[in-house]
């Protein structure tokens, strides 16, 4: 017999997103005095790795192209460090990073150093023998740019959502693991109903973090939101003993190939004892459900390849270990934070694969526009009426 139960709160998708947002609801209704019921749904177990939130590490960083990011990724350090107070754990790991710019970029150096400068965040722009002077296991042309900032470092994708899942239980979220979501169900007045296997979830507010799912939720109700699912893959180097102390933290920076294609990576960190290194966008389409975790041979190979010419102590003897993940991308590859249109209560956030740093952000915006109507953030930019969602012509640009 399938259960009714009225709550204040659902969330659908306990990944990095949904997680935040678990915790930043429990949060904010406590600190208003609400004693408010939350309900957190997972189709698969939490931490699994089915989606994009899993593996050890994601970059952080304050340096973006516009501003308006700038902004809100000093807003992401602070909901990670508030977040780290309560767990009584670091989080974050500030490295310092490096974004290179090589000679005639696709991704131009000044859209970031005037969006730094226009949040007052300091930065240095070094040239190709000063990055090499500094960081020695680098190889560049002489025309490459490098811009450098001490706040970057490095966000712990399963340490960080395990921290929001742990807090959120204490603060008296229920998280309910393999437990699908089979349909919403909307009045258009406010009215919401979430419907699974044995229960009815009789709400005003639905928070969606489901990322390559997230259309499966939407289309029953009218609403699609142009998205592109594509299967992606890391990669650790293993250290040797010689190259231990060349890129352990404080020796080597997180760092950014800022052209096309894009390339990104990590000092040592954590349980693998390697270094970690991918390309930005440079998996296949697929679907969250017919996506498999074989590895890509192809883009192993680019990937070692630039390496090789790039970062060449890196490579080793031992056979490289690949993991995989899902991108989920709008094709301006901005966030949605919104209302889905004509269904008041019923919320989306999704990080068009950028999105694990600003996690935490996610869900204080999120559970600030739940439980208050309003965020003191600025989402503009992420709603569901700019064109990149509205019009079918948009041609899709996933380089920023």
């Amino acid at each position: 017999m399938t259960q009714v139960r009225t709550v204040d709160h659902v969330v659908i998708g306990l990944g990095g997103l949904g997680a935040g947002a678990a915790y930043w609801l429990a949060k904010l209704g406590q600190d208003a005095e609400r004693n408010e019921v939350i309900v957190g749904l997972e189709q698969f177990e939490l931490g699994h790795d089915k989606g994009a939130s899993h593996d050890h590490s994601r970059i952080i960083r304050h340096s973006y192209h516009t501003p308006e990011y700038v902004k809100l990724a000093s807003e992401a350090y602070e909901t990670w460090d508030a977040v780290a107070a309560e767990a009584g754990e670091e989080l974050v790991v500030r490295t310092g990073g490096i974004d290179i710019f090589p000679e005639g970029s696709v991704i131009p150096i000044s859209d970031y150093t005037s969006s730094l400068e226009a949040n007052n965040i300091p930065f240095e722009v070094l040239d190709a023998h000063e990055m090499m002077s500094r960081f020695p296991q680098f190889s560049v042309e002489s025309g490459v740019q490098v811009l450098f900032q001490k706040d970057t470092g490095i966000a712990p994708a399963a340490k960080g959502t395990d921290a929001h899942h742990r807090l959120a239980a204490a603060r008296g979220v229920e998280l309910r693991t393999n437990a699908s979501v089979n349909r919403i169900e909307s009045d258009g007045a406010g009215g919401l109903a979430v419907v699974t296997d044995d229960c009815i979830y009789q709400t005003g507010s639905v928070i969606i973090c489901a990322d390559g799912w997230t259309n499966e939720l939407l289309e029953p109700l009218g609403v699609r939101i142009p998205l592109e699912v594509t299967r992606e893959q890391v990669v650790y180097y293993p250290s040797t003993p010689q190259s231990l102390s060349q890129f352990s933290i404080g020796s080597f920076p997180v760092w950014i190939w800022m052209d096309d294609p894009s390339y990104y990576g990590f000092p040592i960190y954590g349980d693998m004892g390697a270094v970690k290194a991918a390309e930005d966008v440079g998996g296949q389409p697929t679907t969250a459900r017919t996506r498999n975790f074989d590895t890509d041979e192809g883009a192993l190979k680019r990937l070692t390849d630039f390496l090789g010419h790039t970062i060449p102590d890196m490579l080793g003897d031992v056979k490289p270990r690949v993991k995989t993940c899902l991108y989920t991308l709008t094709r301006d590859r901005d966030f949605v934070l919104d209302t889905v249109p004509g269904h008041p209560g019923l919320q989306v956030g999704l990080g068009s694969a950028h999105g694990f740093k600003f996690a935490s952000w996610f869900g204080r915006a999120l559970a600030e526009r739940a439980v208050f109507g309003t965020t003191r953030s600025n989402i503009v930019p992420f709603r569901f009426d700019r064109p990149a969602i509205t019009d079918p012509s948009y041609k899709a640009n996933y380089m920023q």
